[in-house]
């Protein structure tokens, strides 16, 4: 196995692109991966190099302890050669589906799915904690979702397109605490999945499995003000604004609403 690195400290967006695109235009096939040092503190690299850059060399991302790394983790060249598209996640069951989603289980293996919801600052930003998650909270948000399916059924389910090709995020319910079952609903997209009616989607496909199949009663969403798109989902979706709780962290009063049973 062979490691190239690359460290893209004071470069631009716009220089980091063409940097990178230089690079994987011309790596030899003898490297399996590229380790791209963008570094942590303004974000701005961080989220580019994990969110937006694309290249037809790239099989899969891997991050490491250190958030100022990512890893390119290359396609050999059978499998560049091939044209076939990489599904990390074929061998998946769906738990339910909607039109254009497959709702999926946590699994003990999942960790890396979760850092690219949890140490991403544009989907933590409006979140009850202080930009993003840790990489040890990350491992402790796993490890809950796992508990809670053991305890009460209930998980924020991952999502995935429904050819099992694209992971998007996760959406589902918490908060069961002593079987009351009135739950918390969440959802969290990557980016490249926002303002595609896919949010919607999922909330309304979640609703309708918390009411139908879990015997819900009640369903609350809490979001930041300033989150607009949530807002706009909860009221297409039915909820309702019952009260506003202060957030000491953000410094704002988050908004719950809530849905009840029929």
């Amino acid at each position: 196995m062979k490691t190239y690195r690359v460290d893209l400290h004071g470069m631009t967006v716009i220089e980091s692109k063409i940097e990178l695109n230089h690079i994987l235009d011309s790596i030899s096939w003898d490297y399996t991966d590229v380790l791209v040092v963008h570094g942590y503190h303004s974000h701005i690299l961080m989220d580019f190099v994990r969110n937006e850059y694309k290249h037809k060399r790239i099989k899969k991302l891997e991050y490491s302890l250190n958030p100022g790394d990512t890893s390119f983790i290359l396609k050999t060249r059978k499998e560049f050669e091939s044209g076939k598209e990489y599904t990390e996640e074929k061998g998946r069951k769906f738990l339910f589906t909607s039109e254009r989603l497959g709702f999926a289980r946590w699994e003990e293996g999942d960790l890396k799915l979760a850092r690219k919801l949890w140490l991403n600052r544009d989907i933590c930003k409006y979140l009850d904690v202080d930009g993003a998650y840790s990489v040890e909270e990350v491992k402790a948000r796993v490890k809950e979702e796992l508990s809670n399916e053991e305890k009460y059924r209930t998980q924020h389910w991952l999502l995935f397109d429904n050819t099992k090709k694209h992971f998007i995020g996760c959406c589902g319910l918490g908060d069961n605490k002593g079987n009351t079952r009135n739950y918390e609903l969440q959802i969290y997209l990557l980016p490249q999945y926002w303002n595609k009616g896919i949010g919607r989607e999922a909330v309304r496909r979640t609703v309708e499995y918390a009411f139908e199949d879990l015997q819900a009663r009640s369903i609350t969403v809490k979001y930041h003000p300033d989150n607009t798109a949530m807002e706009k989902i909860a009221d297409e979706c039915g909820f309702h604004l019952v009260d506003e709780v202060y957030s000491p962290i953000k410094k704002v009063f988050m908004k719950h609403c809530v849905l009840n049973e029929d």
